[in-house]
């Protein structure tokens, strides 16, 4: 790519990132605006915990039976009940229903004030809309100290939250500051397990071919531990067929695993490899992996003088949540009575892996990383560090930054050099583009030229840099900093 065409491409990237922040500003301020005026059409009243039918989820059939204008509760416990008819003044200036009018209104009362931080980034143009209003239908059923729990910890990294990450706070949130209602709802989701094999309800033959079909549908829902053992012998059985030669697809050979796993249950014994050895019946055993993460809080938090064992967020004795962070598993926050139904079975192996200090450093001489470096690694950085990256690092390969060198000095292998990569990622950062011949580039910040620490620095091939730490990524330099001010390099 020559000097001129490189300018005109840095020039039509520049007016997309413009024209991009300035439809932020633009419209973070008509929800700002929305805000404004669900304020100024509120009472002294707040809404109660729990909420009751006159917010949003009231039926058709109710607000007809309603006479002149209402106070709705549109936001959650603790925020302002807003009159209903100012709803279809908004709806009027958007041109819009009135039902997502008023959806908007109580995203924009839930934001205001119950997650004020959040609101704040959303106000500067700092967080899509779309985004903050995702984090406010999520919290709506919190109470009062829970939405505040969710907007401490999401706030700074609301720009690039996933879904999954704020389902997994918002039910931290719940089992921290709400703990009979969760584990009531625990209880009622066990109760609701079930496998269903539709035997009698699906057709056998094709109406379409007229051939006989020969398959039938199976659903169901399971406790989590008893969904990831069946995953995992699925998933190995599957791959005992392709190397017995089954060239099915994943999906058919996953099927097929499903019927293999039940006649070994029933004592028959398939997919041998050597039939000369009579193999032996053995039971699979439950392996849970728990990576414990525990704060300061955790183990010297201290209440009226008690020891150990106070909730550093409630001030209440008795920390009751686990946290998963197992490859291959759902990541979040789960009960200790969970964790103990789990792990009561005789069939269960538990390894418990403790993080180690974060702060210290450790290398080896060898080019494959120790588990425990790989541990360390993976939780300083949760997700791959490629800019805006939300893949989890538990599944990332572990790249050296500075190119490995079988020739080179001890200890290059170390908890400095190692970062998570998500393959797609890795692929980037060791192949170069077929248009510019450039490839992405990254190192670890230098706090000696006013960089911030524990972050790395992006180049892209067009020469855009990134900066990107646990919070998330952002441009470099700063938007209000001149190359020079960071010591481009």
């Amino acid at each position: 790519m020559d000097r001129g065409t490189q300018h005109t491409a840095t020039a039509l990237i520049d007016a997309v990132r413009e024209r991009t922040t300035a439809a932020r500003v633009a419209e973070a301020a008509a929800f700002v605006a929305v805000g404004d005026w669900a304020s100024a059409h509120t009472s002294d009243e707040v809404v109660g915990d729990p909420i009751t039918v006159l917010g949003e989820w009231h039926e058709e059939s109710y607000v007809e039976t309603l006479a002149g204008d209402q106070f709705l509760e549109l936001g959650g416990p603790g925020a302002p009940v807003v009159a209903e008819f100012c709803i279809g003044e908004v709806a009027a200036a958007r041109g819009c229903s009135f039902g997502a009018a008023r959806r908007l209104v109580g995203d924009a009362v839930e934001l205001r004030y119950r997650l004020p931080r959040v609101h704040a980034r959303v106000a500067a143009g700092e967080v899509d809309v779309w985004s903050g209003r995702r984090i406010a239908q999520s919290t709506r059923t919190l109470t009062f100290e829970g939405a505040g729990f969710v907007d401490r910890h999401i706030a700074y990294v609301a720009a690039r939250a996933t879904s999954g990450d704020i389902d997994r706070l918002v039910a931290e949130a719940a089992a921290r500051f709400d703990p009979e209602t969760t584990e009531a709802e625990r209880t009622e989701a066990d109760g609701g397990r079930h496998l269903t094999i539709e035997l009698g309800d699906v057709a056998y033959a094709d109406p379409l071919t007229g051939t006989l079909r020969g398959t039938i549908d199976v659903h169901g829902t399971l406790d989590l531990a008893d969904a990831l053992d069946l995953e995992r012998t699925v998933a190995h059985v599957a791959r005992q067929l392709t190397e017995l030669g089954c060239d099915q697809d994943l999906d058919v050979r996953r099927s097929i695993a499903l019927g293999e796993i039940a006649r070994r249950c029933d004592g028959v014994t398939t997919l041998e490899y050597d039939a000369d050895q009579p193999p032996t019946p053995t039971r699979t055993r439950r392996e849970v992996v728990l990576f414990v993460h525990l704060d300061d809080a955790a183990i010297t938090g201290t209440l009226n003088g008690l020891g150990p064992g106070i909730d550093a967020c409630t001030g209440t004795t008795g920390i009751d949540l686990a946290r998963l962070d197992t490859p291959g598993a759902p990541r979040g926050a789960v009960t200790v009575e969970q964790v103990q139904a789990w792990c009561g079975s005789p069939d269960t192996t538990v390894i418990v892996k403790p993080i180690i200090d974060l702060k210290a450093e450790d290398a080896v001489n060898g080019y494959t990383p120790p588990d425990r470096i790989a541990d360390h690694v993976r939780a300083r950085w949760p997700r791959c560090v490629f800019p805006y990256c939300t893949r989890s690092s538990r599944t990332a390969d572990l790249d050296h930054c500075e190119a490995y060198d079988h020739h080179g000095p001890p200890g290059q292998t170390s908890t400095a050099n190692l970062f998570p990569l998500c393959r797609r990622h890795h692929r980037m950062k060791t192949h170069r583009e077929l248009k510019t011949g450039n490839r992405w580039t990254y190192r670890p910040t230098d706090p000696t030229r006013n960089e911030p620490p524990n972050a790395v620095i992006w180049t892209s091939p067009m020469g855009l840099r990134h900066l990107v730490d646990r919070d998330g990524t952002r441009p470099w330099p700063p938007p209000d900093e001149t190359p020079d001010q960071t010591h481009k390099t």
